[in-house]
């Protein structure tokens, strides 16, 4: 052994153990950096359990998902029903404007559809006149109506029905 020392330069020697060493280092700085981000998904995982018992804090960590589902499962049916009642409401609405006689001079006579998604409604209809105006009603089945549709109502229907989303 001291042969081998008396024949290698002491430069040399220092040199190896410097690299050596440097080495070292940049390996328990990689497991110092492991340790710590291990210790932070501990803490993490530990949060609020004070580390004393882990088994209840998943415990009360699957209780808590459970309530979010449920709640989770009560909004769906809200949103459900809302949805159904929204489908029912009657959205879809236009106005058909016209003169209905010759000698008045403006369009003062008017065809309203008022209609939901299922096609139901009315239809209102107010006649303009010189001397007297008149209103009609006409219930819609379906977008259909039991009593004669004229022109213009057909035409307001026509124009709600197109109206509807995604037409």
């Amino acid at each position: 052994m001291e042969y081998l020392l008396s024949q290698a330069p002491l430069p040399l020697l220092l040199l190896g153990v410097l690299v050596l060493f440097v080495i070292l280092l940049f390996f328990m700085i990689m497991q110092s950096v492991r340790i710590s981000r291990l210790r932070r998904s501990m803490n993490r995982l530990l949060a609020g359990t004070n580390g004393s018992n882990l088994e209840e804090g998943l415990h009360r960590m699957l209780n808590s998902l459970d309530e979010v589902k449920k709640l989770q499962s009560d909004q769906q049916f809200t949103i459900n029903r809302l949805s159904q009642r929204i489908a029912s409401q009657c959205s879809n609405v236009a106005i058909v404007r016209y003169n209905a006689f010759q000698e008045t001079g403006s369009d003062l006579s008017f065809s309203i559809a008022i209609i939901d998604d299922a096609k139901n409604g009315v239809v209102i209809t107010s006649i303009f006149g010189r001397e007297e105006s008149r209103v009609y009603a006409k219930p819609l089945r379906g977008g259909e109506s039991e009593y004669a549709l004229s022109e213009e109502e057909e035409a307001a229907i026509r124009k709600a029905l197109n109206s509807q989303i995604g037409a």
